[in-house]
């Protein structure tokens, strides 16, 4: 075979090579229409349509072609976790999914952070609130508290803390901070100034227990505290309970099995670093849930829990979210006859929820970045003001 044939030959191989290697992921091309993508945590472009709704021929049919052939092209898993690793180890950046925007940032260090855009301002406290808006809110707070004590309800504020008011020396550093009080600060001292609401304030509890072991982690989900800190803030919860002379159960780390775990969370693009952080499990759970003992309002959610071996009658009612959901619900409900959860988010059925589930005590819990849960209050306030008159 002379030189020119192999060369011919040689240039139809690299040929077809090229046309298989390109065919792939066209042939491959995921035909799920909507898919999820675990990777990236959301849904995947729909196929377009050709023609509109009104039957017309669609003027964003080219549009719409080239979201679904980039989202669901074949092959694109892998490279997508491919381009996430790269540009994690070798650029130490954290790659975004889906509208190219992330709220996870990596600190000094690489410490894993969460961020959304309103915690962002947050922490460099481009959010602070004047006086007269702190006055209503503490007044709403108050007028809250007196209505529900006219009642024989107990009520508490509980706040808690993300990661970055916890180890501020894990954030970024190229995000400056203006001045040395936050939001949360300006609330919590003007609370506890001028109102007679009961406020348990998980500050002071998280920094101090870091000296013992982490109550965020480096590497664990940024967004939540580790089972560590929702322990010390559940005991701290428990003591403003018990005071004066309450005696409601509450579980010692004798009461659990505690064992290291890996809870590095998975972030986009598959990247994961290990943390070895405690596993908090109860030894002999009492409390039982029943989600259907009583029908929620509708669209809220709740969750209901039942402790037959609980020495008192007391209904719990905590409106909060995912820190007492899913860290310390199921230690609460262990001290008390029921124990009901739903969302703060729905806060402005605040007032039915009292009446649908007759607590004795109430328990409004906040993380610091649902600020925008207390223009809610106020408006909460505003009807029962309307409805009970002032105080």
């Amino acid at each position: 075979m002379n030189l020119s044939n192999k060369t011919k030959i040689r240039k139809m191989i690299f040929a077809l090579s090229f046309m298989m290697v390109i065919s792939v992921p066209l042939l491959s091309v995921n035909r799920e229409n909507g898919a999820i993508s675990y990777d990236e945590n959301r849904y995947l472009a729909k196929r377009p349509s050709l023609w509109d709704e009104d039957g017309q021929i669609s003027r964003t049919f080219a549009a719409d072609f080239e979201n679904w052939i980039n989202d669901n092209i074949g092959l694109r898993p892998l490279f997508v976790k491919a381009n996430a690793k790269l540009q994690y180890h070798v650029f130490g950046n954290l790659s975004a999914a889906g509208s190219g925007s992330s709220d996870y940032y990596l600190g000094p260090h690489g410490e894993f952070n969460y961020a959304e855009k309103d915690m962002l301002r947050d922490y460099q406290h481009k959010n602070l609130y004047s006086q007269e808006q702190l006055d209503e809110l503490s007044s709403a707070y108050e007028k809250i508290r007196e209505t529900l004590e006219k009642r024989g309800i107990r009520y508490y504020y509980m706040q808690c803390r993300d990661k970055h008011s916890i180890y501020p020396e894990q954030f970024m550093t190229s995000v400056f901070q203006y001045g040395d009080c936050s939001l949360v600060d300006q609330v919590m001292a003007d609370l506890k100034a001028n109102t007679g609401v009961k406020v348990v304030d998980t500050t002071e509890v998280l920094c101090e227990g870091k000296k013992d072991g982490d109550t965020f982690g480096k590497y664990t989900d940024p967004s939540h505290w580790t089972e560590r800190g929702a322990y010390l803030a559940y005991r701290s919860l428990m003591e403003a309970l018990n005071a004066p002379e309450g005696n409601y159960r509450v579980l010692e780390t004798s009461d659990y099995t505690l064992t290291l775990k890996d809870q590095g969370t998975t972030l986009f693009g598959g990247i994961h670093e290990a943390d070895m952080q405690e596993d908090f499990l109860i030894n002999d759970p009492k409390a039982v849930e029943d989600d259907m003992e009583t029908t929620p309002l509708e669209g809220t959610g709740h969750r209901i829990f039942t402790c037959e071996e609980a020495d008192n009658d007391e209904v719990v009612l905590i409106i909060g979210d995912s820190y007492v959901e899913n860290y310390i619900l199921d230690d609460l409900a262990e001290s008390f006859h029921k124990t009901i959860f739903v969302w703060g988010d729905y806060s402005s059925h605040f007032m039915e929820f009292i009446d649908l589930y007759e607590p004795t005590i109430v328990i409004n819990e906040n993380a610091e970045r649902c600020s925008y849960r207390f223009p809610m209050i106020v408006d909460v306030a505003q009807k029962m003001e309307d409805e009970y008159g002032s105080f």
